[in-house]
């Protein structure tokens, strides 16, 4: 640590005072004030910087092995690798690519991306679960819905306005929040020139991270044009009669899909049924508005204020406080929100089915249909399904973001523990709050103006001292362990899963 008062050379090992001839063993010679200074004290002095120099040490070692990792067989191991900030955005435009909506991937008749009703920073599920559960028939698939829906239209309407559809959502091509921000050649990876080298580091880093969401939010928009133009396209040769492309849905197959259109509750959107039915109050909900329902962000349990003492802050707290609740259901707010789908057996196309555009309707035979169970309060009919996907399943990394930030704050917690120490090592009776301080800056006045007393209230503030330097060396030591346990307690959490 530079600010410990202890001198090192350049192994890094304590330099010990060279005596001079005519004095005491341990001293350079007079001091300032014209007072001798004790061996004893001298030496005690340098003990003390000592020990609490390797004991900052050894504490700010266990911190880093608690961030780093777990130790096992004396080697740590990084739980949750930082990434650079490289990785981070390809990990991110991987993601961007994965929830385009393509139509030559689809099931059921619907896709495997969201249509676009949301904006893309509520689409942070995992687009591998996400994709697996609907080819699995456990999950509804995207639909591209209708804004309005009128059960007198006839086959011909329905027809004309479905073949009107498009693949996603119109983008804002000039959204506010990118407003004046360069992007520079999409077709280049570096845009650091883009960057103003004379601003600071956290104004580079924002600068940075906004160019980035600027950049990709542009990629989105071709790479999403790019998949509509080629869907256009295919569209125009089929109906011309030029090409035949079997992903393409049959009339047959679109009137089936929204002749029977059915309304989500939450974005009041018409989508082909069946829809996912929340677990608990049976009340449909689109699949597109379930990925949106995720856990709270880790926080602090909610405590009352007590007006008369100061607000902790965060540091303050035990990082193992935090929690993260989950879902609750966004009709009847029961926790642990969950839902069920049964999927159509009569339309089983795309993914894993016949292609779409070889469905043909064909009459329901009563004796295969999948029995259904009447809601005996709302009189609603609901599908019976063993295949349940709660809100944390498509998000599964719900507690390693947890005990990251876990992990975080007891970073954070450790790093101001040690400024602390070493603000004492400089002076042992500085203290954190404006009280201590006051009282300690009386008794340093008062040193200062008995400083050529007796002996007995020199020895009497050195026992003093001495006694401080104890009881902050039990306070680090404790702090020690305790970061020790938490990092025990995460390396066996791993294991027991």
């Amino acid at each position: 640590m530079g600010n410990v008062p202890t001198k090192l050379d350049q192994d890094g090992n304590p330099i010990e005072p060279v005596s001079r001839p005519g004095y005491p063993s341990g001293t350079t010679g007079p001091s300032s004030t014209g007072t001798t200074i004790s061996t004893q004290s001298g030496n005690d002095t340098k003990t003390r910087n000592r020990r609490a120099s390797s004991l900052v040490s050894s504490f700010l070692n266990t911190g880093n092995r608690y961030r780093s990792g777990s130790m096992q067989d004396g080697t740590y191991h990084s739980p949750h690798k930082r990434r650079s900030t490289k990785e981070k955005e390809q990990l991110k435009e991987q993601h961007a690519r994965n929830i385009l909506v393509k139509y030559d991937e689809s099931v059921d008749g619907g896709f495997m991306a969201p249509f676009g009703s949301y904006s893309y920073d509520k689409l942070d599920y995992d687009t591998t679960v996400v994709k697996s559960l609907i080819i699995q028939r456990r999950l509804a698939p995207f639909y591209t819905p209708l804004q309005d829906f009128d059960s007198s239209w006839s086959r011909e309407e329905l027809l004309k306005i479905v073949d009107g559809l498009p693949l996603h959502a119109s983008f804002d091509e000039n959204p506010e929040e990118f407003e004046d921000i360069p992007i520079g050649d999409l077709n280049k990876s570096n845009f650091d020139h883009l960057i103003n080298k004379n601003v600071s580091k956290k104004e580079y880093r924002n600068m940075h991270s906004k160019i980035f969401k600027a950049r990709l939010y542009r990629k989105r928009i071709i790479w999403q044009e790019t998949e509509n133009e080629s869907f256009l396209e295919t569209k125009l040769e089929v109906r011309e009669g030029k090409a035949q492309n079997s992903y393409l849905p049959s009339d047959d197959l679109k009137f089936d899909l929204y002749s029977n259109g059915s309304e989500c509750p939450i974005c009041f959107l018409y989508f082909p049924e069946p829809l996912n039915y929340s677990k608990c109050c049976q009340q449909p909900i689109c699949t597109e508005c379930f990925v949106q329902i995720k856990r709270a962000e880790p926080h602090f349990p909610h405590e009352e204020v007590d007006p008369t003492k100061p607000i902790k802050d965060d540091s303050e707290k035990d990082p193992n406080l935090l929690t993260s609740e989950p879902s609750n259901c966004p009709y009847c707010a029961t926790a642990n929100f969950s839902i069920v789908y049964t999927p159509p057996l009569t339309r089983k196309v795309g993914i894993q089915g016949i292609p779409p555009a070889r469905y043909i309707s064909s009459e329901i035979n009563p004796e295969i249909i999948e029995p259904l169970q009447k809601d005996k309060n709302e009189n609603v009919t609901t599908p019976i399904s063993n295949n349940i996907v709660s809100s944390d399943d498509i998000r599964p990394d719900w507690e390693t973001k947890l005990n990251k930030e876990r992990i975080r704050l007891a970073r954070r917690s450790a790093n101001a523990t040690a400024i602390h120490v070493s603000n004492q090592l400089i002076d042992p009776d500085y203290t954190s709050t404006s009280n201590d301080t006051t009282m300690s800056s009386s008794k340093r006045s008062t040193n200062t103006t008995s400083r050529h007393g007796s002996n007995s209230a020199s020895r009497g503030s050195r026992q003093r001292s001495r006694q401080s330097m104890n009881d902050l060396e039990n306070q680090m030591i404790q702090e020690a362990i305790r970061l020790s346990l938490e990092d025990e307690q995460q390396n066996k959490s791993p294991k027991k899963k």
